[in-house]
């Protein structure tokens, strides 16, 4: 795994043909990675602890901080989640967004991944 710049902070939910991974380390990543299909495009989301925007660019195995979504706000990455999941009863619901941050959002996004994909 590359990065150009600099490194993402972790954990990281990232985006693939199926579904949306989380990973808690860069060993995590990487192993994740291996076992997931990147066919459809060229450059996939890349969601950071801070809830930063990055793409994943499988074909160079690089993370990039330059992408068109810098930006994520807390209904968004849950959007994102459940456009991948066609059972609404198995869906990621935000309870509270409010009083939630962004990173504790993002944690709670992740250990739900490791359930659902």
């Amino acid at each position: 795994m590359k990065y150009a710049f600099r490194e993402p902070s972790f954990p990281l939910l990232v985006e693939t043909d199926s579904c949306l991974i989380g990973a808690k380390s860069l060993k995590d990543l990487e192993n994740k990675i291996e076992s997931s299909d990147f066919q459809s495009k060229s450059s996939y989301h890349v969601i950071d602890s801070k809830g930063e925007g990055w793409s994943y660019y499988h074909d160079m195995d690089l993370i990039s901080p330059l992408t068109v979504k810098k930006r994520w706000f807390k209904k968004e990455i849950i959007d994102l989640h459940n456009s991948f999941i066609e059972d609404d009863e198995k869906q990621f619901i935000g309870r509270s967004l409010s009083s939630k941050t962004l990173p504790i959002l993002i944690n709670e996004v992740v250990e739900f991944t490791y359930k659902s994909c």
